[in-house]
């Protein structure tokens, strides 16, 4: 015996690190992957990126137990309360409500919207029990409900009833490598990223008009001198993420910089991004 954990008790220690076992062919799009997810200094901790996606989505899968115990699954549109329970506008008619009333215990998974390969997008799960909500919060709950999915004829037909879902634990899993259990207290504390709304637009915005600021950040602050191309792929609160390359045929490698700073507006990004570019101008 040389000391050393048996090599399933090494891959356990290792998942629950949040360090996933990389086939050698997917390590160049892991390494891009860690680059702009948790775990490095002025990011979205994992309960801020929870209450960030499952808010910023509109629709997700519901897992219930249904008849011998087994796990169904069904999609369902959802809204957020204010601590980030998910709420849920569910017909008497369908088989996840009937699911529910016979046990209450269930999760809801929502996936971050983009291309590519879908194992590299962000999702969370959310665990706990859903009850009704009280006739009391009934008005209350369907504004908040409304104001996400305005076209919902259905909540005024007599079959249809709001529910909340409480949490109880939350896994979030950033695309390949990164994943993470979220306390329920922690994701309830956390707050939703007010730039979520607005990522696009600035993202589109510095990559048609501001391509050589882009360039000049990766030389002055990423530790890229040689950089000659870099566009934004993405930005939150705490900072921006971008792709740059030194040659046109180049591999793109990920850059995370941090603004220094909670940014919360589009006019707090403009002002940090123009304070960057003079101070990289003035090196």
């Amino acid at each position: 015996m040389d000391g050393k954990p048996a090599r399933g008790e090494r891959e356990n220690r290792r998942e629950r690190a949040g360090i996933h076992l990389v086939p050698q062919e997917s390590r160049a799009e892991t390494e891009r992957t860690l680059a702009a997810t948790p775990g490095i200094r002025g990011e979205p901790t994992d309960a801020e990126r929870s209450r960030t996606l499952l808010g910023a989505v509109r629709t997700a899968a519901l897992a219930t137990l249904g008849d011998g115990g087994f796990p169904f699954g069904s999609l369902v549109s959802h809204a957020v309360d204010a601590t980030g329970r998910p709420l849920l506008l569910l017909s008497d008619l369908a088989e996840h409500t009937r699911n529910l009333t016979a046990d209450p215990r269930a999760s809801l998974m929502a996936i971050e919207q983009g291309s590519g390969d879908p194992l590299a997008l962000a999702r969370v799960t959310v665990i706990g029990r859903v009850a009704e909500v009280p006739a009391a919060e009934r008005e209350a709950v369907l504004e908040i409900y409304r104001a996400v999915h305005p076209g919902a004829f259905y909540a005024g037909f007599a079959d249809f009833r709001l529910y909340r879902l409480g949490v109880s634990s939350v896994r979030y899993v950033g695309g390949f490598g990164r994943m993470s259990w979220v306390g329920a207290d922690d994701y309830t504390a956390a707050e939703p990223d007010p730039l979520r709304p607005h990522a696009v637009g600035i993202i589109g915005h510095m990559n048609d008009d501001h391509a050589e600021a882009l360039v000049l950040y990766c030389r002055a602050y990423g530790e890229r001198p040689g950089t000659t191309a870099a566009r934004m792929v993405g930005v939150d609160r705490y900072g921006f993420a971008m792709l740059a390359r030194d040659t046109p045929d180049g591999d793109e490698t990920a850059i995370r910089l941090p603004f220094g700073r909670r940014v919360d507006t589009t006019d707090e990004v403009r002002a940090v991004m123009i304070e960057l570019l003079r101070r990289a101008r003035q090196g």
